[in-house]
C-alpha cells in the first residue's frame, strides 16, 4: 500500500516512507516538511582525519565565528 503525505495527500517515494516510519517521524513529503537541516562543520584537530561536528540549533552564529577564527 502506498503511503500518502498527511498534508497534501501526494504519494511518498518508497524510500522516504520507510525512513519516516523507522525514525518515528510524521509521514509528510519534502514540500510539506517543516524540518530544517542541522549545521555540520568539519573539525581538524590534527593534520589529517577531520571529523564532523553537529551544531545544535541556536548556536550557529557562535559556531561559525569560532570556526572562522580558528582558520
Amino acid at each position: 500500500m502506498a503511503q500518502l503525505c498527511m498534508h497534501c495527500h501526494h504519494k511518498l517515494p518508497k524510500e522516504r516512507a520507510v525512513f519516516l516510519s523507522t525514525s518515528g517521524r510524521p509521514m509528510v513529503c519534502k514540500r510539506c516538511s517543516a524540518e530544517t537541516p542541522l549545521m555540520v562543520l568539519m573539525e581538524y584537530g590534527h593534520k589529517t582525519a577531520g571529523f564532523a561536528v553537529i551544531i545544535p540549533r541556536g548556536d550557529e552564529r557562535k559556531a561559525l565565528r569560532c570556526y572562522r577564527r580558528s582558520r
